[in-house]
């Protein structure tokens, strides 16, 4: 994908003028102490993904030398309580992509076009670990350690259905490694540190690598505070599969997710239950026509869910299907809309997540051809993260019936189940140039209930 002067400049360091409707996203340099190694080869990348139930998660992380994919972990801070478990580990290797960004003024063997011959525009990442825990308690605190490692991490499990407690998962789009996006992951960790937040769901576009490798890496030393210290769900958007010949490489091999447990042949769609709440991840990127894999499986999973112990659902996926932004219109979802929107109205969805617009938004309940406040579902477009292409303009004017607000500011949202009849969700602007009513950081609160009161 060709890269905007504007991001050109970003990516190489240099500061761009205020932009009220573009929205500066200023990359972190590989050598900011974010993104930085720690260099003594030890455990790095930590981080902590969802099971298939909240008795279950996968702890993962990288070492750039051999080493046993080994966790020591424990409800107690006492280390010599602690159980063990071990898991799987794996190399592997690809091109870097030719327009990949570094500085423009430094001429690389590896831009202008795919060179196998050089051994420089290779890369190998380092030995990727992945332990599954289960059998865990819900609700609880666990302390763990790679093997090697010198710090000791920590996470807590979400709670079972039959718990009292409220439920609440942050939402996170198109995050990246810029100083925007540090400021989401920042507020992010915050929530998580003061107890707010149980999990999060990433609605795709994760690193923004687009085939240069080693921003996989620095993705997640940047951001390990807080991947270490939740539970996380992803789904995954064009920056995984199509920008810089990912292939889907990376994200497969670093981000594991439940899709065996769950009953999926791929680990491009996947469901998982936390509480009162089964998610749906669908992929944008592959087949969904009714028949399809995908498609099937999706069906075989939503009518499995049982309403009485599981009576929230919400389903996300990378690209938003009602949109009112002409950079990425609605015809980039249509596909997918046409095929699967008829099923998950008729099975009740609460509401839908996605990502890839740079900017906020959410929808009235929508189904068909427009809003109908009796069975369409509510969707939320969150591509707000903070990643290096900026804000997604312009709006279509005029704004649609059906679009209940839509903005350009950075941040993440946070919804909360109280219980089986009421949630709230809350839409958080980052503190930066760009909220567009600064010291109001809630930009959008929208209530949803069992039954449904329609608009």
């Amino acid at each position: 994908m060709a890269l905007t002067a504007a991001a050109v400049a970003a990516i190489a360091g240099v500061t761009l003028p205020h932009q009220p409707r573009k929205g500066a996203s200023e990359v972190l340099p590989l050598d900011h102490p974010r993104l930085r190694s720690s260099g003594d080869g030890r455990p790095e990348q930590v981080h902590v993904d969802m099971g298939w139930r909240p008795d279950s998660v996968f702890v993962a992380w990288v070492t750039q030398a051999d080493a046993v994919s080994t966790v020591a972990y424990g409800e107690s801070a006492d280390p010599t309580t602690w159980g063990r478990a071990t898991g799987t580990a794996e190399v592997y290797s690809t091109i870097l992509a030719p327009d990949w960004y570094t500085n423009p003024t430094i001429p690389t063997p590896c831009q202008g076009k795919e060179n196998y011959t050089n051994p420089e525009c290779y890369y190998t990442s380092g030995l990727i670990h992945t332990v599954f825990l289960q059998g865990l308690k819900a609700g609880t605190r666990y302390f763990y350690q790679p093997l090697g490692a010198v710090k000791v991490y920590n996470f807590t499990t979400v709670p079972f259905v039959s718990s009292t407690t409220a439920l609440s998962i942050g939402v996170i789009g198109d995050l990246g490694q810029t100083v925007n996006s540090s400021e989401t992951v920042d507020k992010t960790l915050q929530l998580v540190a003061d107890g707010s937040l149980d999990a999060v769901i990433l609605a795709g576009d994760l690193s923004y690598a687009d085939g240069y490798a080693p921003r996989w890496d620095s993705y997640a030393r940047a951001f390990e505070p807080l991947w270490s210290s939740v539970v996380t769900s992803h789904t995954g958007g064009n920056h995984e599969v199509s920008s810089g010949y990912e292939k889907w490489q990376a994200y497969k091999a670093r981000y594991p997710n439940p899709w065996r447990e769950s009953g999926s042949y791929s680990h491009q769609w996947y469901s998982t239950e936390l509480g009162p709440l089964h998610v749906v991840s669908v992929c944008s990127y592959a087949d969904a026509r009714p028949g399809s894999f995908q498609y099937e499986w999706i069906k075989r999973d939503l009518q499995s869910v049982d309403r009485s112990r599981t009576p929230w659902v919400v389903v996300m996926f990378h690209v938003p299907w009602w949109t009112s932004n002409a950079h990425h219109p609605r015809s980039e979802g249509d596909a997918l809309r046409e095929s699967l929107e008829g099923l998950f109205v008729d099975n009740e969805v609460d509401l839908i997540v996605s990502g890839h617009v740079h900017a906020y938004e959410r929808s009235l309940p929508v189904a068909g051809n427009g809003t109908d406040c009796k069975k369409g579902i509510t969707h939320i477009t969150i591509g707000d993260g903070g990643n290096r292409e900026h804000f997604a303009t312009p709006w279509v004017e005029p704004q649609p019936e059906w679009s209940a607000i839509r903005e350009y500011a950075y941040g993440m949202g946070q919804i909360t189940f109280f219980n089986e009849s009421a949630a709230v969700w809350r839409w958080h602007r980052n503190p930066d140039p760009w909220n567009p009513n600064p010291g109001h950081e809630v930009g959008d609160e929208y209530w949803m209930y069992h039954p449904r009161r329609g608009c």
